[in-house]
């Protein structure tokens, strides 16, 4: 198979950096992004300049979104991948998070991802020289299926991108040939804990009690250390890779919960919404409108 073209943000660290080092060791080529390039050093000593191309890219900034699509067109012709992947998080109950912390988590984890959204669907559909196509990874969370205490705006964030996402999928005209796979991550050992999690902010007075439900989720949070992650992120990489050439992946929008703890929540989740339709489906048996009326 000939090598395509990844498009990666958030290409420094995590999910982003391990799968541009996954996609070039299976011969594809890559153009990684990240506000730091430079944290790239070591990747890019390793490939020539025809199989990786680092580029800066804050993807709050629309014109450095389109620039970088236009740099990889330049670059490589065409882009068959967009991995969405740009994001971080922010650890504090909703009451202690300052507004601004809160909309600049959201415009980076939900508005940047728009802004590479809609570039890759325009890209797909009108600059990729082969006709129109294209694949576009968005990269979600199990926070996404089920939210979390104390990461309350970065779940906002997933749950405001698998809407977008649904939502955009429906509007695509099948002969484009796009298709979207909506990456549902659990915890891998990516160094979340210590560096994606920007802030750890101070507990408001009001939920320091060491009971309350605040501290112990804080608690169980805090205790993920990246070295007791048992879920390897390379492993989890490998598996989205060939998850891609799978029938699996067939269809205008397709899900990957990725890890035993993702799998676990998409199940429990799954659950409650069944038993909840079926608890609750009494409350709407007569709201016909009356004829009489």
């Amino acid at each position: 198979m000939a090598s395509r073209v990844w498009l990666i943000t958030g290409a420094s660290s995590g999910f982003g950096l391990s799968m541009v080092e996954v996609a070039l060791a299976r011969g594809d080529i890559v153009v990684a992004t990240a506000r730091k390039p430079e944290a790239l050093a070591d990747t890019v000593s390793k490939y020539t300049a025809d199989k990786l191309l680092v580029v800066e890219l804050d993807v709050t900034k629309h014109e450095q979104v389109v620039s970088v699509f236009a740099q990889a067109k330049d670059a490589f012709g065409r882009i068959d991948i967009v991995y969405n992947n740009a994001g971080y998080g922010v650890l504090g109950e909703v009451e202690s998070v300052p507004e601004d912390v809160a909309r600049n988590l959201l415009d980076t984890n939900f508005w940047g991802a728009v802004n590479v959204s809609k570039e890759a669907v325009r890209f797909f559909r009108e600059d990729n020289p082969s006709g129109p196509g294209g694949t576009l990874i968005q990269t979600s969370s199990m926070t996404g299926i089920a939210a979390v205490g104390c990461l309350a705006y970065y779940s906002a964030g997933k749950w405001a991108l698998e809407g977008f996402t649904e939502a955009l999928a429906q509007e695509l005209d099948p002969k484009w040939n796009i298709k979207i796979v909506i990456l549902q991550a659990g915890w891998h050992r990516t160094k979340i804990n210590s560096r994606a999690l920007a802030a750890r902010l101070p507990g408001h007075p009001a939920y320091l009690d060491p009971a309350s439900p605040v501290m112990q989720i804080k608690g169980a949070v805090e205790g993920i250390d990246d070295g007791n992650l048992t879920q390897d992120v390379d492993k989890a990489s490998r598996a989205i890779f060939d998850f891609l050439q799978s029938p699996d992946a067939e269809g205008a929008l397709v899900r990957l919960p990725m890890g035993k703890d993702a799998i676990a929540v998409t199940k429990q989740k799954a659950a409650a919404l069944k038993e909840l339709g079926e608890t609750r489906e009494k409350w709407s048996a007569d709201l016909t409108i009356d004829k009489s009326e």
